[in-house]
Formats: C-alpha cells, sequence, structure tokens
C-alpha cells in the first residue's frame, strides 16, 4: 500500500514542460496542451527596440488562435502589417497592443510563415515593430505536434486532410486545494531565529557583516501556521530566501510539490524575489536571468496545509529581449 501510495504521489508531481527556441523565436506548451509562441531579438544582435509579438493557441479540436503585437511606442490609431514589404493587414489600435483572433490572426499568421520580416506601421508610415520570422514555421509545426493537430486541415504548418474534430481533447486542467490564509503571524524569537538561519546556512552569508542579520518576513497561513521567509543573500537583482513553516514554537524548512528553480540543496527550497500575495493566498519566486528581465523563471504557490503546490510556472530560457515569458504549467486553485 505504501508504495502504491508513493507511486500516486509521484504521479500528481507537476511536471512543467520546456521552453524551445528556433531561430528567432521561442515556444512552449504546457500541460494543458496551450501554446505560446513569442519573437526575440535577431541573433546576437540587442541593440534597439526588442519586437514583442505572441502567438497563441488553445489545445483540443477548436483550437482557438490569438495573434498579439505591441508596438515599441505608446501609439493608438491606425496601423498596417507588412510581410517583407506587402501589406496583409491593418486596422485601429486603441490599447497597448494589437490583437487578432480566430480567422483574423489564421490569416496573418500565414501571411508570416511564408515570409522573413514583418513589419508594423503607423498610418504615416512609421514603423513600430519589426521581427524576424526566422524560426517562426518551425515553432508553429511545434505547436501542431505537441497539440496532437499534425496531419488536420487545422494544422498550422503539418497540414493534412485529417479533420479538425480528430485532435484530441485538451486534458482538464489539475485542481489545487488551498488554505485562505488566517490568524496572526507567530513572533519569532531570537533562539529560533538562529536555529532556522544556521540550518538553512543562510546566516553565514551575512558573517562579518555590520549590524544585526536581516529580519524575518512572516505572513500568517492559517491552521495555527506562520510562513516565516528567511533572506539569504543577494544579487544586483536577485534576493534569495528560505521559507520556513513556524508551529507552535518549531520551524521546518517548506515543502513544495515542485521546488523552485533556483534551488541548489537537497530539501532546502530557495525563493527568489519571493512574493507573498495575501489576498491570492499565492507564494511566488520569480528569478532574473539578467537585471531587465528579459529571461529567467517564475513560479506561483498555494498552501494545501502541509505543502506548497504549483499552480503556475513561466519561463524563458533566451536573454533576447522578450518580456513575455512562456507558461509552461497550469493549475487550477480552488480553496477548501
Amino acid at each position: 500500500m505504501l508504495i502504491l501510495a508513493l507511486l500516486a504521489a509521484a504521479q500528481a508531481a507537476p511536471a512543467p514542460s520546456d521552453v524551445k527556441a528556433y531561430g528567432d523565436w521561442a515556444v512552449a506548451c504546457d500541460n494543458i496542451r496551450f501554446c505560446e509562441a513569442t519573437s526575440l531579438m535577431p541573433g546576437e544582435d540587442l541593440s534597439g527596440d526588442p519586437p514583442q509579438v505572441s502567438i497563441t493557441r488553445e489545445g483540443g479540436p477548436a483550437g482557438d488562435v490569438s495573434l498579439e503585437i505591441t508596438p515599441n511606442a505608446e501609439y493608438r490609431g491606425a496601423w498596417r502589417i507588412e510581410v517583407d514589404g506587402k501589406p496583409v493587414a491593418n486596422g485601429s489600435v486603441t490599447g497597448p497592443s494589437i490583437v487578432l483572433q480566430g480567422a483574423a490572426a489564421a490569416e496573418l499568421i500565414d501571411a508570416m510563415l511564408k515570409g522573413q520580416a514583418m513589419t508594423t506601421r503607423a498610418g504615416d508610415g512609421k514603423v513600430l515593430s519589426q521581427a524576424s520570422l526566422k524560426g517562426i514555421s518551425a515553432s508553429l509545426r511545434y505547436f501542431d505536434a505537441s497539440q496532437g493537430r499534425a496531419g488536420a486541415r487545422s494544422a498550422f504548418v503539418a497540414k493534412g486532410p485529417g479533420s479538425a474534430a480528430a485532435v484530441p481533447g485538451a486534458p482538464p486542467v489539475p485542481r489545487v486545494q488551498f488554505v485562505r490564509p488566517s490568524g496572526k503571524p507567530d513572533a519569532i524569537p531570537a533562539a529560533l531565529r538562529t536555529a532556522m538561519g544556521k540550518q538553512s546556512d543562510c546566516d553565514s552569508v551575512y558573517e562579518g557583516g555590520e549590524g544585526e542579520k536581516p529580519k524575518v518576513e512572516t505572513h500568517a497561513l492559517g491552521g495555527g501556521k506562520t510562513l516565516a521567509l528567511i533572506p539569504c543573500g543577494s544579487g544586483a537583482y536577485n534576493f534569495s530566501t528560505v521559507p520556513f513553516i513556524v508551529e507552535r514554537g518549531k520551524a521546518v524548512v517548506a515543502r513544495f510539490d515542485h521546488v523552485p528553480g533556483w534551488t541548489q540543496s537537497e530539501g532546502i527550497a530557495t525563493l527568489v524575489n519571493a512574493d507573498w500575495d495575501a489576498a491570492k493566498a499565492e507564494l511566488s519566486s520569480y528569478t532574473k536571468g539578467r537585471g531587465i528581465g528579459d529571461c529567467g523563471s517564475s513560479e506561483g504557490y498555494v498552501w494545501d496545509g502541509a505543502m506548497f503546490r504549483l499552480v503556475e510556472a513561466r519561463a524563458m530560457g533566451e536573454c533576447r529581449g522578450s518580456a513575455n515569458w512562456l507558461r509552461i504549467w497550469k493549475a487550477e486553485p480552488v480553496a477548501r
């Protein structure tokens, strides 16, 4: 029975997907077959303003399509899109981005698949955004394969005679029960603070420094439990934290069903730029690969009374100008 229970637990553990890069595009499909591709700065040239073009498609036979272009400047008014200098779409934008959906998005994507570069212009011809289309075909072929759409007429690239109705349905979104926070956080006595700093080895980071060690951030989780975040060093833009659960004067390192991406020491989960949102009952970690935030990883967790459970993970492995980190895991938090 114990073996069966362990197997069940292992099967239930989140398994975030990977971000792939093809040419000047990055792509990911998550656990519910939601796929997204985003544009990158061409090659090693990181000069100028980065393009921000995103294509998304839902899993399942319907496979709703959306394309979003975020101009480099705050622009409102008429626009037109050109692929290799040929006008392929036009309209008017009233918000921060141009969004095309359904047939309009599919038509533009078809034109993009046949070109090398896409330019978005204002009504007066001024360039608002430029994006390389190198790699977009491979990225959207990845959509087709991951969603089981290859060989169907509804595929982006791997088209065939198959019916869209034969495309497999999207898996259900995993549901994760969580406890709403309540009560007040426990005070952290000096002896307990010292013990947590020693167990996590975080206090060694501050040895030889002037003044007191950084203060511990605490939050009530409910059920008499307190989340204590122990500072564990910092860099120019990343601040590390080890989370403990405090109850009745004792502290243990918090457990996670999927450890944060920054964790290096087995059994000692490490968060980066940690934040606790009591209104959402969510603990988040956000690791930047570099200061401008165009690469890195992020995770969001809810507390189920015994451990933190992953509800969303995003990542961007390419430090090439994209502010759009791609979703690689999704679950639905449900309050108990």
